[in-house]
């Protein structure tokens, strides 16, 4: 999993980046090696935006939240994005299953 972290009008922290890797290894573990994450996390006066976006060999997730406190914000994207994983599990399974037949299948040459 590649772990991208952006922050608008914001500095990310060490906190920050530990938070994220905490909560989504747990949730993003399911989607493989392959997942690319990218967190954009921006303020604007006292709100805090977090979008989340996940991108897969077969599919992209996307979630977003926006609250009065960064935390709440992040972790209120998460629990939407690990509905959307929970979701497509079957999506995915279904690709690897695809994948792994189309190699058994391959004639040589």
């Amino acid at each position: 999993m590649k772990l991208t972290v952006t922050g608008r009008k914001l500095e990310i922290t060490e906190a920050i980046e530990q938070h994220l890797e905490k909560k989504m290894g747990k949730t993003i573990k399911d989607l493989g090696e392959s997942a690319d994450v990218h967190v954009a996390l921006s303020v604007e006066k006292h709100r805090h935006f977090a979008e989340i976006t996940v991108k897969t060999k077969g599919f992209t997730l996307h979630s977003e939240d926006e609250t009065d406190d960064l935390y709440t914000a992040m972790d209120g994207a998460l629990l939407k994005m690990e509905k959307q994983v929970r979701k497509n599990k079957s999506r995915l399974k279904t690709i690897k299953i695809k994948k792994s037949v189309a190699e058994k299948t391959k004639l040589p040459i």
